[in-house]
């Protein structure tokens, strides 16, 4: 007995001891790869490690609606994440789960034949297919750039086949819920940002991509929240306030929680005003007109609502101008007056001279190819430092896909986009007893969608990371047949 018990503790040393082993020849070579690694590739590597369990989250079935809601709500606080970790390569964390999400849903739903792909998947599929191939353009510098590229504006269209394919009606009220709690965490922070910039804040804007002139555009900070710039911000916001419109419009819910949503309406509409970002001042307004020409079937209602808002726009300015330090007022009065008379706002004949003698040239010299994914990228130029290769600041939606994936792109995305709206516009008219709630989620997904592609004609609102994820999420909602086959009961209101 004495003899078994030395055998097999000399077999746990044994073991014991091999494994140091084992961990030791890692450690040497994991030592040896990091001392070859650039810092920039040792920090991507360890935020990838980080991203793998947390990805994990969508592994089972069970959670996984509710693991991808949670990424839908959360990837808004991406600068926070950075300015924590120091690396700018901390937003993959959310990517690599929403990628792995994707390939489960996508997985299980074909080997199970749970999916009807119909033309509108298809013309994404090769959209993406198309993308990713011009990532191999001769002008593309490196393949750096083209990675980085593709994550910026395309790669977010994957969340057109969850929204179109996937998403259940209870977890779509279970996003528009939370979205709406987490916007109001956000515009407060933003209206901190507005009056106090604390540490976090600064480590926020010098990891950023975009220049600090952005931040500061006006003699005074323009509040980002957790956002990576004003812009992505302001988009933000936009996305969030069509949503409580039709919500307070449809007399969704309490009184109680009615008043909730109009502060929080409120709130995001000050923050919105503050980002001076007047791109998505058309935009919203865009989409506004669009809630109301939906909803109401009366032209005089549509008329009489139209000046309400007017009306409460006048009285909701001289009240803001009130509270705002005296050194903001003239930068507001500048975007106010830009967007009353835009022919003679100095960016919008900036854009115009940009337009005419660098984009349309390009243009005609390359027209159906373009010169590759990542070249009209916002924040990328840096990648395009010191070669040969062309780099276009496209402030437009429609030139920059031009640019980078040529007429083919184009031609493929404007056929999305177009049949997404048809098809979402007449699943709704069709469907004139729908729940009420999904009603809001058609009115939201169609307003939204038009005021990405109003505020994309002065800027590339789908390169506004991580917005674009609700884009493409609600453009592929808007044409869900789980969604658009919901009715509501007969005796319902």
């Amino acid at each position: 007995m004495a003899n078994l018990e030395h055998i097999e503790s000399q077999s746990v040393h044994t073991t014991s001891f091999k494994g140091l082993w084992l961990l030791a020849a890692v450690s040497a070579v994991a030592g040896i790869l990091m001392a070859l690694l650039s810092a920039e590739y040792v920090i991507l590597v360890a935020v990838l490690m980080v991203g793998i369990p947390f990805a994990a989250l969508v592994v089972s079935p069970q959670i996984r609606p509710t693991a991808v809601v949670l990424l839908l709500l959360f990837v808004p606080l991406t600068s926070i994440l950075k300015a924590v970790t120091g690396s700018r390569f901390a937003p993959l964390t959310f990517d690599l789960a929403f990628l792995l999400a994707f390939i489960l849903y996508m997985g299980q739903g074909l080997v199970r034949h749970k999916i009807r792909l119909g033309w509108l998947d298809i013309c994404l599929f090769l959209f993406l297919s198309f993308a990713a191939v011009q990532m191999l353009n001769p002008n593309v510098p490196s393949l750096q750039a083209g990675v980085e590229g593709l994550r910026k504006f395309a790669f977010a269209a994957i969340l057109f086949y969850v929204g179109r394919h996937f998403f259940r009606v209870k977890d779509v009220i279970f996003f528009q819920k939370a979205l709406v709690v987490v916007s109001v965490l956000i515009a407060l922070y933003g209206l901190k940002q507005f009056f106090y910039m604390s540490a976090i804040d600064y480590r926020m804007i010098d990891l950023a991509s975009a220049s600090s002139v952005t931040y500061l555009m006006g003699g005074w900070v323009r509040p980002f929240s957790t956002l990576p710039g004003p812009f992505h911000l302001g988009l933000y916001l936009v996305v969030v306030n069509l949503l409580l419109l039709p919500q307070l419009m449809l007399k969704h819910g309490r009184m109680s929680i009615r008043i909730l949503l109009a502060f929080a309406l409120l709130l995001n509409l000050v923050i919105l005003f503050f980002t001076r970002t007047k791109g998505n001042w058309f935009g919203l307004v865009a989409g506004i007109m669009v809630l109301l020409l939906l909803q109401a079937r009366n032209p005089f209602k549509i008329i009489t609502r139209l000046m309400g808002l007017v009306l409460i726009g006048a009285l909701f300015l001289p009240l803001i101008a009130a509270i705002l330090p005296s050194n903001t007022i003239p930068a507001l009065d500048d975007a106010i007056v830009a967007v009353t008379n835009p022919w003679e706002a100095p960016t919008f004949i900036y854009r115009v001279q940009l337009w005419e003698e660098i984009m349309i040239p390009a243009l005609q010299e390359n027209p159906l190819f373009g010169y590759g994914t990542s070249s009209a990228g916002e924040g990328l130029s840096n990648l395009y430092a010191g070669t040969t290769s062309k780099h276009f600041a496209s402030h437009n939606l429609y030139l920059k896909v031009f640019l980078e994936l040529g007429l083919v792109g184009l031609t493929l995305f404007l056929l999305l986009v177009g049949g997404s709206l048809w098809q979402g516009w007449r699943a709704m008219r069709r469907n004139q007893y729908a729940l009420r709630s999904i009603r809001v989620v058609q009115f939201w997904g169609i307003a939204t969608v038009v005021s990405f592609l109003v505020a994309g004609l002065v800027i590339p609102t789908l390169d506004a990371y991580p917005a674009n994820y609700y884009f493409w999420l609600l453009l592929g909602l808007i044409s869900s047949r789980e969604l658009t086959q919901q009715v509501a009961p007969q005796n319902s209101p």
